[in-house]
């Protein structure tokens, strides 16, 4: 679904998407962070691709920021879209309570109603409905849907083992997309990556949620070949 949602780049840089472990081809998850992180260290090496432009969409971000701090050799720049980092600092009533019947659901009827419930909600709108039920296709929510086990790993993987102090230190450049119309959770998560991360810029979508493939498609488009031609200059 990510390598759709970027395929218009393709005309222009050489895109590198994957199956993180926990989704679609890839083995089980390893339920942490940091060997995710050195999963896309090997990637990166054995594609030729340093120094590559890390885009870390969501909790994608922890793994961006791993890279940007421990292999910078590697990395030309990071996009943190819509990150969520450190979440256990971001919490909300609203996140707290569907948690909460998240895991209910996962005992009583099992792990995709479950995740259903979770992607209307990371998907919704603070002035209701979500970009699961309005604009997902059936396609998209069968794939997302059948990752159900990948979705929860990540859940359970914890916040990574990226020290927020060591963030200044970054030296690569970092650029932050937000989405505003994402749940307050979200919201909370850039802007304190903002603070952490001083040197950082900053695009914010005024019409996106957390979908931004799908809310704001033409537009991500255009900041990443900004963003990334900007950095391969550097």
């Amino acid at each position: 679904l990510w390598g759709e949602d970027l395929a218009d780049l393709a005309t222009d840089f050489r895109i590198i998407v994957y199956d993180r472990r926990g989704y679609g081809a890839s083995s089980s998850s390893p339920r942490n962070w940091r060997v995710h992180a050195e999963d896309t260290v090997a990637l990166i090496k054995e594609l030729n691709a340093a120094p590559a432009v890390i885009i870390g969409y969501s909790a994608g971000a922890i793994i961006a920021l791993d890279l940007a701090l421990n292999h910078p050799d590697l990395v030309a720049g990071i996009v943190l879209l819509d990150p969520a980092f450190n979440i256990t600092r971001c919490l909300t009533p609203q996140l707290l309570k569907t948690l909460a019947t998240v895991k209910l659901l996962r005992w009583v009827r099992g792990d995709r109603p479950a995740a259903e419930h979770w992607l209307r909600y990371v998907s919704s709108y603070p002035t209701g409905g979500s970009a699961y039920e309005t604009k997902a296709s059936e396609k998209r929510r069968a794939k997302l849907l059948a990752n159900a086990t990948g979705i929860f790993a990540d859940l359970a993987s914890g916040q990574g083992n990226v020290d927020e102090g060591q963030l200044t230190e970054i030296r690569v450049p970092v650029t932050i997309v937000d989405a505003m119309l994402s749940p307050r959770f979200l919201r909370k998560s850039c802007q304190r990556l903002k603070k952490l991360l001083p040197q950082a810029g900053n695009v914010t979508l005024k019409n996106s949620g957390h979908w931004i493939g799908l809310d704001a498609g033409d537009k991500l488009i255009n900041v990443l070949r900004e963003t990334v031609s900007r950095f391969q200059t550097k």
